[in-house]
C-alpha cells in the first residue's frame, strides 16, 4: 500500500501583474527620465544635497537631472524591513514582504455623524473617536487620522491631530498632511518625548510621515518634511499619486513608469540627507471616468498600477504602503463593500506590507464609523486567507478521518477542539437564519457596526498618557501653534 504523500505549504504566492524584463524597463525608463528630462525640486534643501551629489541642478526653473548611477546606489542604501515602534511596545511590527497590515487613511474632510446618520464638518474629536475606534480593533495596526479636524487652528492642525491620536491610541502614528518643515520638527518633538529621547525614537520611530510626491515630475514642498523625518530615522512613506490621463499618461505602464521615477527621485534626496534611513515606496494612483472626466480611486486602470507598484517596490527589495481601500461610494452600502474589497485584496495578492483607507468614503474625503469597522472585519477575512495553510500530519488527520468513519462527524474529536479556535472569527457579520436574525430586528451589517462602533466608544479606555508626559506634549503643541508659519 502505498504511503501518503509529506507534503507541506504556506502562504500565498504574490501575484505578478508584470513579467520580471517588463519591471526592468519600468526601472531602466525611470532612470532615462531623472537623468534626461529631470525632476522638479521645490525644496531648496533638496536641491543642494543633490548638486552636491552631482546633479545637473538649473537653480531658475529648479529642474534637477539626476545621474542613474546616484539613483541605483541610494535605491541600495534603502533597508529592506522597517520596524515601525508604537506608544505601547507591544504593538510594535516590523515591515519584513512577508506579512501584510492595515492602517487609516486621513485628510477626510468631512464625517458621518455615527448618531444622526448626517454629514457635517469633522471635529478633533472625530480624530480622537476614530483613533479609539483603531485601538481597540485588532488588525488595524497603525493609525493616520482620517479626517482634517476643522475646530483647531488651520496651520497648526497636525500637532492637534498627533496629541489626540496619543491620547486615544496606543499603536503606530502615521501623518498624512504634514506638509511644512516646521510641522515636522515639533511632531518630532513630540515623538520623542513619548518615545524617551531623540535616540531611542530612532531605535523605535513611533511615528512615520506619508509624504506625497506631484506628478507629473514634481518633488514638492513635503520633501523638506520628509528631509526632517529622514534625519530622525522616522520613515517617510514616498507616495505617487499619478491620475491615469490627466497628470500621468493613459495607460497603466505609463502611469507606473511616471509614478516609480518620482518614487525613486524622493529616495534618492532623502539617502543623500540620511544614508540607510528607513523609508517605504506607496502610491495611490486615480483613473479618469472618460464619460464624466472625473477621476477614481477604484477603477481597474487604477488597480493596476497599484499593483505594478508593488511589484515595482518588490523589485528593489523595499517594504510598500498602498492606498488602497477605495470606493466613489457616498454612504456605507454594497457599492462600498464590493469596491473596497476589490481594490484591497488586489494590493495584497500582489504583495503588499500596508494599506491604507479602512473607514472612508468617496475617494477617502469622508469618515463613516460603520465603514471603518466593516473595512476592519474584510481585512480579518482577507488576511486570514492571505497567511494560507500549512499541509502536514496534524493538519491532515488520516487516523481522525478514519476513525469518525462513512457518516459520523468531527464535532468531538480532540483534533476538532484543539483547532476551531485557528478558525476566523467575525465581528459584525451575521450568520444567523432568517427567522432569528427578524426577530433580533432585522439588522443589516451597517447596523452591526454601528453598534459595534458604539459599543466601542463608551467602553474602551486606551492607557492613559501620565500626566507630566500630557503637560509635555500640550506645551510643544502650544509653541508649534506660535512657530508654524500660517
Amino acid at each position: 500500500m502505498a504511503e501518503p504523500m509529506k507534503i507541506g505549504s504556506l502562504g500565498m504566492k504574490p501575484l505578478q501583474v508584470m513579467e520580471p524584463k517588463d519591471a526592468q524597463a519600468i526601472h531602466t525608463n525611470s532612470l532615462h527620465l531623472l537623468e534626461s528630462m529631470g525632476i522638479k525640486v521645490v525644496s531648496d534643501e533638496g536641491r543642494r544635497l543633490l548638486k552636491e551629489a552631482g546633479a545637473d541642478v538649473d537653480e531658475k526653473t529648479k529642474v534637477c537631472k539626476i545621474p542613474g548611477y546616484l539613483v541605483q546606489e541610494s535605491m541600495r542604501k534603502c533597508p529592506h524591513t522597517i520596524r515601525m515602534g508604537a506608544r505601547n511596545p507591544k504593538y510594535d511590527f516590523v515591515l519584513d514582504q512577508r506579512h501584510c497590515y492595515a492602517c487609516t487613511d486621513g485628510v477626510g474632510l468631512a464625517t458621518i455623524d455615527l448618531e444622526t446618520g448626517e454629514r457635517r464638518g469633522s471635529t478633533l474629536k472625530d480624530v480622537a473617536d476614530s483613533a479609539k475606534i483603531v485601538d481597540y480593533l485588532p488588525m488595524m495596526h497603525m493609525y493616520n487620522p482620517l479626517v482634517t479636524p476643522l475646530d483647531v487652528p488651520k496651520h497648526a492642525h497636525t500637532v492637534h491631530e498627533f496629541m489626540a491620536s496619543l491620547e486615544n491610541c496606543e499603536k503606530h502614528f502615521t501623518t498624512g498632511s504634514t506638509y511644512q518643515k516646521e510641522e515636522a520638527i515639533h511632531e518630532i518633538k513630540m515623538a520623542q518625548a513619548v518615545a524617551g529621547g531623540a535616540k531611542e525614537l530612532k531605535r523605535r520611530p513611533i511615528i512615520s510621515s506619508l509624504t506625497c510626491t506631484t506628478s507629473p515630475m514634481v518633488l514638492g514642498m513635503t520633501t523638506d518634511a520628509a528631509i526632517e523625518f529622514s534625519r530622525a530615522g522616522c520613515p517617510p512613506l514616498l507616495m505617487a499619486m499619478p491620475l491615469v490621463g490627466a497628470t500621468a499618461p493613459m495607460t497603466v505602464a505609463g502611469a507606473t513608469l511616471l509614478g516609480n521615477a518620482q518614487v525613486i527621485a524622493l529616495a534618492t534626496v532623502l539617502q543623500l540627507a540620511a544614508p540607510g534611513s528607513p523609508l517605504c515606496y506607496s502610491t495611490e494612483p486615480m483613473a479618469m471616468d472618460v464619460q464624466s472626466g472625473l477621476f477614481e480611486g477604484l477603477y481597474p486602470a487604477a488597480d493596476m498600477v497599484r499593483a505594478a507598484h508593488v511589484q515595482m517596490a518588490k523589485f528593489y527589495g523595499i517594504p510598500i504602503f498602498v492606498g488602497g481601500w477605495g470606493t466613489c461610494s457616498k454612504v456605507p452600502d454594497v457599492q462600498a463593500g464590493y469596491e473596497k474589497a476589490f481594490s484591497a485584496f488586489l494590493c495584497y495578492l500582489s504583495g503588499a506590507d500596508m494599506t491604507s483607507g479602512p473607514g472612508l468614503l468617496e475617494n477617502w474625503t469622508v469618515l463613516s464609523y460603520e465603514q471603518l469597522v466593516i473595512d476592519h472585519e474584510m481585512f480579518t477575512m482577507m488576511a486570514d486567507m492571505l497567511k494560507g495553510f500549512p499541509v502536514d500530519s496534524d493538519t491532515m488527520p488520516l487516523e481522525v478521518i478514519m476513525k469518525v468513519g462513512h457518516e459520523g462527524h468531527y464535532m468531538g474529536q480532540k483534533h476538532t477542539l484543539d483547532h476551531f479556535r485557528q478558525m476566523w472569527q467575525p465581528m459584525v457579520t451575521d450568520g444567523q437564519t432568517y427567522k432569528t436574525w427578524k426577530a433580533a430586528g432585522a439588522k443589516s451589517a451597517v447596523d452591526h457596526a454601528r453598534d459595534k462602533a458604539r459599543e466601542i466608544l463608551k467602553s474602551h479606555q486606551p492607557a492613559e498618557l501620565a500626566a507630566d508626559l500630557k503637560r509635555d506634549l500640550g506645551s510643544i503643541v502650544s509653541e508649534a501653534e506660535t512657530k508654524i508659519p500660517h
